[in-house]
């Protein structure tokens, strides 16, 4: 990518300009290139326009990174909105000269496994989605690690009394999240109280923040919610006497003007995670169906931890050492982590 342009507008595509040299699926695709000797390198195509969406524009990060380290190419495809997706899909397939083509978000799987079945001599890659068929990965970030290492260090934290969790729902990735998290807070402390509830819902702050309250009033101290209505949770604390781990880096960059009682941050970051991706194609690692990316893979961020720590926080010198011990004993493989 050109250093020093807009990141929005870095070979962006018109995707009517794309159409217009699509050819038929099936006829076209990575294996084809690589037969030919043409590459391309690498495309990303995003759902939504990355003006306005911050996740978005955080994978672009990771995906510059990889280039300036693998001298690699990546192409950037705006988002144009999920309807226009799989004709944006599309029209970087015909291409007929890309290793992998990615794209990300759940509500993107159903779609890429129909483009995928179009082209089945091209590789697609979908990050945080499901997808099917044997030219696609599906990866994830394997969240019951790093929650397992904000247990420990909460239950440090805490010193022996209550700590919480909430989340959106009780699918089965965020019964992982809490399992993770009540893990590492046993692994420091066997018989500290941890209170877990499910809100029901991503979009009801009213309802988050009376749960963390409650939670409050059962002596909680510290609280880790991934509830999609975060914030709620974040400005409560300063106000009720508890503090609370932040689990998304857009919620915690947006929160910190305010200065509100966070503890510590322990998320997966989106950077991070393609950069992973992308580096396992470059090296040839990547898998096939699906892969769950951990701590191992550096996919996310525990001040302190994984990085050299953060001005937004001053933990003791207890918690940072539960942190890493939490972090080494995984990576490790000395513990396995439960998912249920």
């Amino acid at each position: 990518m050109s250093k020093g342009s807009n990141i929005y507008l870095k070979r962006r595509w018109v995707l009517g300009a794309a159409v217009a040299t699509v050819l038929l699926p099936g006829n076209t695709g990575a294996m084809a290139q690589e037969a030919s000797g043409d590459n391309c390198g690498y495309a990303y195509v995003f759902q939504e326009p990355l003006a306005s969406n911050t996740a978005e524009q955080t994978i672009v990060k990771g995906l510059e990174r990889a280039e300036a380290e693998f001298g690699i190419n990546v192409d950037i495809i705006d988002g144009t909105g999920l309807s226009g997706l799989g004709d944006n899909l599309r029209a970087a397939a015909s291409k007929g000269c890309y290793l992998a083509i990615g794209t990300a978000f759940f509500a993107s799987g159903e779609i890429l496994t129909q483009v995928a079945r179009d082209y089945p001599e091209q590789r697609f890659f979908i990050e945080g989605g499901v997808a099917t068929g044997p030219n696609v990965t599906s990866y994830a970030q394997a969240n019951e690690e790093g929650t397992y290492v904000a247990g420990a260090m909460a239950a440090t934290m805490s010193d022996g009394k209550p700590i919480g969790i909430i989340t959106g729902d009780d699918s089965p990735p965020l019964k992982a999240f809490s399992a993770g998290f009540i893990a590492g807070a046993k692994a420091v402390d066997p018989d500290i109280t941890v209170l877990v509830n499910s809100v029901g819902s991503f979009m009801d702050p009213a309802k988050t923040g009376a749960v963390a309250l409650s939670q409050a009033s059962k002596g909680a101290t510290l609280i880790f919610p991934a509830a999609g209505s975060n914030l709620q949770v974040y400005f409560l604390g300063e106000t009720h006497g508890y503090k609370t781990i932040a689990s998304d880096l857009t919620d915690y960059s947006n929160a910190m003007p305010r200065k509100p009682a966070l503890a510590f941050v322990v998320a997966s970051a989106e950077d991070q995670t393609n950069y992973a991706i992308v580096k396992q194609y470059v090296e040839g690692t990547q898998e096939t169906a699906s892969k769950a990316l951990g701590l191992s893979d550096g996919v996310f961020s525990i001040p302190f931890v994984t990085d050299n720590g953060s001005k937004d926080f001053n933990l003791p010198q207890k918690v940072i050492d539960a942190g890493k011990k939490a972090f080494d004993d995984v990576v490790s493989g000395r513990v396995t982590v439960p998912r249920s």
